[in-house]
């Protein structure tokens, strides 16, 4: 889906690679922007610019000079996108209940343990 070009260097000297979408993940973009997806989320998810959705939004979007031309082949429109979000959220999901089991287990083991002064 991204593919990287050759690095070019930033200001600050050291090099940067630029991630190229290809038209068929800007056209799911923009059919998730055009649904209803806040634009600053979607951008999260996707992990791209609100500048990039802006300028997607201008070429693939409902009034965008390109928005006549026939749909690439692939996944209906918002298919891979949503599934990336999709993604994204169940990675959010597993991290926020990994975190729970860890701090059950160290609970478990506190309460597991016998008081010092404990007699027999």
């Amino acid at each position: 889906m991204k593919s990287p070009d050759p690095k070019t260097p930033s200001s600050s000297g050291s090099p940067k690679q630029r991630l190229h979408y290809d038209e068929q993940f800007k056209r799911d973009a923009v059919a998730l922007l055009e649904s209803g997806r806040g634009a600053t989320q979607l951008s999260r998810e996707l992990g791209v610019s609100l500048w990039n959705l802006r300028d997607w939004k201008r070429m693939f979007g409902s009034g965008g000079p390109k928005a006549s031309a026939a749909p690439a082949k692939g996944p209906t429109p918002g298919g891979v996108v949503e599934l990336s979000a999709e993604v994204a959220d169940l990675r959010r999901q597993l991290e926020a209940v990994s975190r729970q089991r860890d701090i059950l287990k160290k609970a478990l083991g506190i309460v597991a343990q016998e008081p010092p002064n404990a007699t027999r």
